[in-house]
């Protein structure tokens, strides 16, 4: 909306301008000055929130996102932005306004706002968050072993139902605190529905404004703005609620409760924390103190075996020596679990006999209160391969607790050539991924979801005992000074000192460390870095300063002739890069979201890169030409969108992989897919500009996209459009022209199944449907190839076609023969349709919704019917999977379906301003009137309730069941 708005505000600004009358020239160019930066200031601002709203549009709809407390308020300010333009906009035409607006403080002010909210914008990192978080999230659990452990959850089961509001859970490293905290956490979420569980993970290098910062970020609340520690408790007090229940694991010392908020004051709050020291239970305290002690003989070998995933019983011989080696484990579950994962699948007594030898060396034994445990960790992770274990040991890099991306995990392993750098990009992720797979499966990592794994704190002390003297670690939030010289001794081989609060580097510092590696400062508002740090680290191979406030590297960077690696990603202030034509051993280059306004000096001399990316450096306007010519063996390409990439260049890359970046027309596309579709596994083009993220940061694994924005599709006869449905996964058409003929040629066109999952066509004003009746009816009879398209469709999404009719023209003329289930639509999961106003009904034939999960109409004027069911076709229709319906905005829908609704998944019902629709047809089954138990939230907009109250029900027990289940909300929805 702002864009429109905008444009039309300039638009007007720009024509008085041209008529208005100056005294003398300097006067005129100081006024087009003015007008010329409030432009660009609005356009970007204007561009950005097109992105967001976009963004928002897309994961909002199905109801599993939402956005975020800061996202909510900058679009609040756009909004305030737009009413200002709006108000201006009418005095335009006013006497004396163009000089007294921009002469005086109004473009001033608007410009400064402008630009406010343009860099806030710059720091958003993701914009939604997951729904389901604002309870709480269901953690991955493992069985509980032992009559102990159950009596324990079972003892606190009783005190959550009392009014006992604080428990602490105290034993040794490894005995399973955490694992009884996580099946706590589950019960929770499940039993007590209107409880709300935030678990944080505390360790040892903790700090008070971390935590206040986690607790925040559940409760949506934003606390950037406040710096002193007790004005943000009291904020956390008001904003945390009742029913609130706080899980603090691995606790170390004594944390004041009135400094997260004060919880225990407010009503239903529970407290409950996990620790080594009864002590600290007595100090927070804790109503009640449970103890997780040891395993028994026979629990622990039950354990073992449930670990050891047997499919056979063991031989008896070696049942006994697997007895010798559970013992060793002295009842500590992790121990167990660790040891159990190592010997999966071993078979032969000899191996067994050798194993437990190894673990009675009393070389393996630890000074240490927890000896036995280190013991076992220490001899499972001798068991793998060196490859592995240099894998594992790098996770420690890792903050105490930190869960860990594994995308971002194997790209590191890539980087420090942990992995076969000889094979394809893609290879090598199989090969980090399997490394990955194989330390979870030894219980050597832990796997928190299907993105991420974190250490346990033990298995990490025993990686940093391992790696002593070699590697510095220092993952103490907010650490505001780098280690001092003394700490930096020669031996390093490795130093992370991410995720910390280090702002610079003292002037003059130089540490003397000929063996390091591996530098990681990522994470860190660090804006100064002196020539002198790197002058004795000529052996680096990686240097990470990823998201740094770093603007102007220093010129020693260029001496680092051993570097292989260089990440900068995210340094949104760097502009000035040294020369790195020395850096001929350089394979990875990564200066996305910078802003470089020019290719860094002496890069065309890197004729060892495999890694380039630039991608969203809006800076960026031209590269050098010929440049990709220098790098032959590259693999992964990384462009902005809105440079035009020399496709000739890129085509002769014949090791390319990966490339995301624009083109200049749809030509250019056809040929690069013709050229280098069978070779690359990934890639994302924009044509003509475009938004360029896709409503995201495509992921390694991102299926092929392309984004066609504001091209002349009906003047490119003579290309051959097919070629874009080959090899896509996402095809987004956004104000383009031609549409209409292009689709339907596309369609008729394809001569093999199409790969394409997700349709996105926007404002493409000639667009009326997919196919005709006539073109629906003859496919139908001959199962035209039209169809390979169509059925593999997943995803629809239109929006602003101003001449959409329906999916399918005059669906509902009887078709004989009936189509096959699999020919149209069969793949089809979600459908979400907005600002379509001459649509009446939705045209889509009823037997292809089978698959259907999510159902979205918004804001079309005068659709009057969803789903129509032909003559003949039956009195309950049937959508099994279908789990959302949003209904928003329809003036006229006088039908949701002209027959009864059988939804036997459906989650979410969600209407808004529907006042038109008299009956909800929905039917509940032949032997019981209960709704399905798998709806949870009917949510009504505040101002329905009337409406809702007076709908017609099929049996007169609806209404009642399912009011319950109804929420009305004040909050007014729309897409985009």
């Amino acid at each position: 909306m702002l864009k429109q708005i905008t444009d039309s505000f300039l638009s007007k600004v720009e024509e008085k301008l041209v008529e208005y009358g100056f005294d003398t020239s300097g006067d005129k160019t100081n006024l087009k000055s003015t007008f010329e930066d409030m432009r660009n200031n609005l356009k970007s601002l204007s561009d950005k929130a097109f992105d967001v709203e976009n963004t928002i549009k897309e994961a909002e709809q199905y109801g599993k996102k939402k956005r975020k407390r800061e996202v909510e308020k900058w679009l609040e300010q756009v909004k305030k932005i737009e009413n200002q333009i709006r108000t201006l906009e009418r005095e335009v035409q006013t006497e004396g306004f163009l000089r007294k607006f921009l002469t005086g403080d109004q473009a001033t002010q608007l410009s400064a706002n402008v630009n406010k909210l343009d860099e806030q914008s710059q720091h958003f990192g993701e914009l939604l968050v997951d729904v389901y978080k604002t309870r709480g999230e269901p953690l991955l659990t493992t069985n509980l072993s032992g009559k102990m452990f159950k009596e324990n959850l079972e003892r606190i089961e009783k005190f959550l139902d009392s009014d006992k509001s604080s428990i602490g859970i105290y034993g040794m490293g490894g005995v399973g605190k955490t694992a009884l905290a996580k099946h706590i956490n589950n019960i929770i979420l499940e039993k007590y529905q209107e409880s709300r569980v935030c678990w944080i993970t505390v360790s040892q290098d903790f700090s008070i404004k971390k935590l206040q910062d986690e607790i925040a970020h559940f409760v949506g609340l934003d606390l950037s703005d406040e710096d002193n520690e007790d004005k943000r408790a009291a904020r956390l007090n008001r904003a945390i609620g009742n029913n609130f229940i706080l899980i603090l694991d691995d606790v170390w010392e004594k944390i004041y409760k009135e400094k997260l908020g004060d919880l225990l004051r407010l009503e239903g709050c529970r407290l409950i924390l996990t620790t080594r020291s009864s002590e600290v239970c007595c100090q927070m305290g804790c109503q009640e103190k449970v103890e997780v002690k040891k395993l028994h003989a026979n629990e622990a070998w039950d354990l073992f075996k449930q670990i050891l995933e047997q499919d056979i019983a063991l031989a008896p011989e070696i049942e006994e020596i697997a007895k010798n080696m559970v013992k060793v484990c002295d009842g500590l579950p992790l121990g167990t679990i660790v040891l159990a994962g190592s010997m999966r699948g071993e078979t032969s007594i000899r191996v067994w006999r050798n194993e437990l030898e190894k673990l009675r060396d009393p070389n393996m034994v630890q000074d240490d209160m927890e000896d036995e445990v280190f013991k076992v960790l220490k001899y499972s992770l001798h068991r793998l391969d060196l490859n592995h274990q240099l894998c594992f040991l790098y996770c420690s890099l890792y903050g105490e607790g930190f869960e860990i991306n594994t995308e971002e995990l194997v790209k590191r392993f890539i980087s420090e050539e942990l992995v076969d750098i000889r094979k394809s990009r893609k290879s090598q992720f199989d090969q980090g991924h399997s490394i990955l797979n194989k330390l979870v499966k030894v219980c050597l990592l832990e796997s928190v979801d299907q993105f991420s794994v974190k250490m346990h704190d033990l298995v990490r002390s025993m990686a940093l005992k391992i790696t002593k003297g070699k590697n510095l670690v220092f993952s103490k939030l907010y650490l505001k000074e780098i280690p001092n010289e003394g700490e930096w001794i020669r031996e390093l081989e490795k130093v992370s000192l991410m995720n910390n609060n280090m702002i610079e580097i003292p002037d003059g510092m130089s540490p003397d460390c000929p063996k390091l590696t591996t530098l990681i400062l990522s994470h860190n508002p660090l804006k100064f870095i002196p020539d002198s740090f790197f002058s004795k680290l000529g052996n680096l191979c990686l240097l990470d300063l990823s998201n740094t406030d770093i603007e102007k590297l220093p010129n020693s960077l260029s001496n680092l002739e051993n570097l292989k690696a260089l990440n900068l990603r995210g340094c949104r202030h760097l502009v000035d890069i040294p020369d790195l034509g020395k850096l001929k051993k350089l394979r990875e280059l990564d200066l996305s979201h910078t802003r470089i306004e020019k290719a860094p000096l002496g890069m065309e001399e890197l004729a060892n890169l495999i890694f380039l990316s630039l991608i969203f450096v809006k800076s960026l306007k031209t590269l050098p030409e010929g440049l990709f010519l220098n790098f032959p063996l590259l693999q992964c390409l990384r462009l902005p969108y809105q440079i035009e990439a020399p496709v000739e260049e890129i085509l002769r890359l014949n090791h390319l992989e990966q490339f995301w970046g624009g083109m200049k027309n749809v030509s250019d596309v056809c040929k690069f897919s013709r050229c280098r579709q069978s070779q690359l596994t990934s890639f994302v083009i924009n044509v003509n500009g475009g938004v360029g993220d896709f409503g995201h940061w495509p992921g390694e694994n991102y299926g092929n996209a392309v984004h066609l924005y504001h091209c002349d599709l009906k003047n490119e006869e003579e290309e051959d459009f097919s070629m874009l449905f080959h090899d896509k996964k996402f095809l987004r058409v956004q104000n383009c022209e031609g549409v209409r003929n292009f689709l339907l040629d596309v369609f008729l066109k394809l001569n093999k199944p199409s790969s394409l999952e997700q349709l996105d066509i926007s404002k493409c004003g000639e667009m009326e449907c997919f196919l005709t009746n006539e073109q629906f009816l003859t496919a139908s009879q001959e199962l035209d190839s039209c169809f390979f398209l169509l059925q593999t469709l997943k995803h629809i999404m239109l929006s602003e076609l101003g001449n959409f009719i329906g999916v399918i023209q005059n669906v509902g003329v009887a078709i004989e023969p009936r189509l096959p289930q699999s020919a149209v639509f069969s793949s089809l999961r979600s459908l979400s349709i907005t600002r379509c106003h001459k649509m009446r009904k939705l045209g889509l034939p009823l037997s292809e919704f089978q698959n259907l999960k999510e159902i979205c109409i918004s804001d079309c004027d005068k659709i009057e019917e969803i789903i129509e069911v032909r003559e003949g076709e039956g009195r309950v229709v049937s959508l099994p999977k279908l789990r959302s319906l949003k209904l928003w905005d329809l003036p006229r829908l006088k039908s949701i379906c002209n027959t009864m609704l059988f939804c036997g998944s459906i989650g979410l019902i969600h209407l808004q301003e529907c006042r038109e629709l008299k009956k909800l047809p929905l039917h509940f089954g032949l032997t019981s009137p209960s709704p399905p138990p798998t709806l949870n939230n009917i949510l009504i907009w505040e101002e329905d309730k009337e409406w809702w109250e007076s709908l017609e029900w099929e049996h007169p027990t609806h209404s009642h069941l399912l009011q319950p289940l109804v929420t009305f909300d004040s909050s007014h929805y729309s897409i985009g």
